[in-house]
């Protein structure tokens, strides 16, 4: 009588399951890691005969602090996606030249990091969409990527060298070259230049004001700060109003009316603010009406033939 043995069988099944499993796993992982090296490739060129080199691990969302530490957080509130690393050797791995790409869910949300970063009185550059430099460093906006380029050793090509990478850099990002459309609608009297930002949560404190577009002003000596959102339906902007309502110390009318309101708020003093349908604007720091209505009235003009 033939006995099969069917403990064997079944380890030898087993086995072979296993190590087929083992290399499905390991060609997934050489097809990510050539996918990787792809991306990485077409967002670095290659640049005045320095070497490329890739000694960093691909950075995302929930890794980002083993290289930021501290100054992660603001990266993740601006929907940070992943961040690629390269630097530029000559020599014996001599380097001389780190890029750092930092890819975001969108242009809107990069102009948002990239504009909580620069300040109006840098240098600013006609790289990418925008960029500002200090010595040794040139920080850049493109589509949906803020990259920075920095000087590790001085190179004899100096600044002009550095300028030149970062401009080979941004032309291999994809994306628009141009500002977030929302901006368009401040007045440009009085704006103080480069001063515009995104802030992309908790607006003056309050976690239901997001997604807000911000300008600096400064008029007969006063520095003051103008704001603004857009949403996709007037409801939206209603409920903002009544949300900030219910945070001061003035009592929401029965009916809400589309036009101005004075809001007075224990953290941030007083808060004129106009209701546009879509569109909520306001004032801070400021309590003067002539120089309130004029810019209201060319924020207005603009919103209504902006087709916003």
């Amino acid at each position: 009588m033939c006995r099969m043995n069917f403990s064997h069988d079944f380890f030898f099944f087993r086995t072979i399951t296993m190590m087929k499993r083992s290399l499905f796993t390991l060609a997934g992982t050489l097809v990510l890691l050539a996918l990787t090296k792809a991306q990485s490739d077409s967002l670095f060129p290659l640049f005045d005969g320095y070497r490329i080199l890739h000694a960093y691990p691909v950075y995302h969302a929930d890794d980002l602090w083993d290289y930021i530490d501290g100054a992660a957080d603001n990266y993740l509130n601006y929907r940070f996606r992943e961040l690629q690393i390269a630097e530029y050797a000559k020599g014996k791995d001599r380097i001389y030249y780190k890029v750092e790409v930092y890819r975001h869910a969108d242009p809107l949300y990069a102009f948002g990091i990239y504009s909580s970063e620069r300040s109006s009185d840098y240098r600013f550059v006609d790289v990418g969409t925008e960029g500002f430099r200090e010595e040794g460093q040139l920080f850049f906006l493109k589509g949906s990527c803020y990259v920075k380029v920095m000087a590790v050793e001085k190179a004899r090509g100096g600044e002009e060298e550095l300028e030149a990478l970062a401009r080979a850099v941004a032309a291999r990002i994809p994306g628009p070259a141009s500002f977030p459309a929302p901006l368009q609608l401040f007045p440009e009297q009085g704006k103080i230049a480069h001063s515009e930002r995104f802030i992309a949560s908790n607006f003056l404190g309050y976690s239901f004001f997001s997604e807000v577009f911000t300008a600096t002003y400064r008029q007969n000596n006063l520095e003051f700060q103008m704001f603004l959102v857009v949403r996709d339906d007037p409801s939206e902007t209603e409920h903002l109003l009544k949300a900030l309502y219910d945070k001061t110390e003035d009592p929401p009318p029965a009916t809400l009316q589309q036009g101005d309101h004075l809001l007075h708020d224990k953290y941030n003093g007083k808060i004129y603010l106009i209701w546009n349908g879509r569109l909520l604007f306001g004032f801070l720091n400021i309590d003067d009406s002539n120089l309130i209505r004029p810019l209201a009235a060319e924020l207005l003009e603009k919103y209504k033939s902006s087709g916003f």
